[in-house]
């Protein structure tokens, strides 16, 4: 496990600074997807009548430099960010200070995903989540069962845990065909080629997330480009909220 976490938060130290670039066209649709969703994941947010006064935290987990939270930013009360990659870290605190959000998302480094959870993510901030967001990292991820627990136990009765993902290759709009994939030098930090509805539903259900799953997925493909070559993917948005 811990193995495992070095190699991926290598890569993607390394990946950091040229990240917003290479991934900008996937990034975006990310982010698109991610806000014509928003009344499909949650209908409290601070510009909703089942919102308003409200405190809405959020935990976005691998966090990376921050487009997500930036997209969501504008609605919630206060974003936590985590990532195992100190480079991730400072780009995520600079674009949100950028952006004018620097009082209000605030990234740290942290690994909920190891053997023990470490001390400093035991305290009372880093529970009690009305919403927590992992995107395009669950194929990371050795354990994706491990990891949808602890995002659960993060949340609050009734938060909802939204991820966003690769649809493998052979099960997007019932065609079946085997593409290449795109993952050329992080093929060995990725453990899954993505998630069908089927997986993502028991994902969701094993971590005590089952209520109100839903997963759709995006119209339009997103490119990757990787060595040259580029790979077409498509993205799932998933929802479902602890019970």
């Amino acid at each position: 496990m811990a193995e495992h976490t070095e190699k991926n938060r290598q890569y993607f130290d390394k990946l950091a600074k040229s990240y917003i670039n290479d991934f900008r066209s996937i990034l975006e649709s990310i982010c698109k997807l991610v806000d014509s969703h928003r009344p499909w994941i949650s209908d409290a947010w601070t510009d909703t009548e089942a919102g308003r006064g409200k405190e809405i935290k959020m935990l976005e987990y691998a966090c990376g430099t921050g487009p997500v939270s930036l997209t969501l930013a504008p609605f919630v009360s206060k974003i936590t960010g985590l990532d195992v990659s100190d480079n991730m870290i400072s780009e995520y605190n600079k674009n949100a200070d950028e952006a004018g959000y620097g009082e209000k998302m605030v990234a740290l480094k942290g690994d909920l995903l190891a053997e023990t959870v470490p001390a400093e993510l035991s305290g009372p901030e880093y529970f009690d989540f009305d919403l927590v967001v992992v995107s395009m990292a669950l194929h990371h991820f050795e354990r994706p069962e491990l990891a949808m627990a602890r995002f659960g136990e993060r949340l609050k009765k009734g938060g909802v845990c939204v991820i966003v993902d690769i649809v493998p290759d052979n099960h997007h709009h019932g065609h079946c065909h085997k593409v290449e994939h795109g993952f050329g030098d992080a093929e060995h930090t990725v453990k899954s080629h993505g998630f069908t509805e089927e997986q993502m539903q028991q994902l969701y259900e094993g971590a005590g997330l089952g209520t109100g799953f839903k997963y759709d997925i995006s119209k339009e493909q997103v490119v990757f480009r990787k060595d040259g070559k580029e790979h077409l993917k498509t993205i799932f948005i998933a929802r479902g909220q602890r019970a």
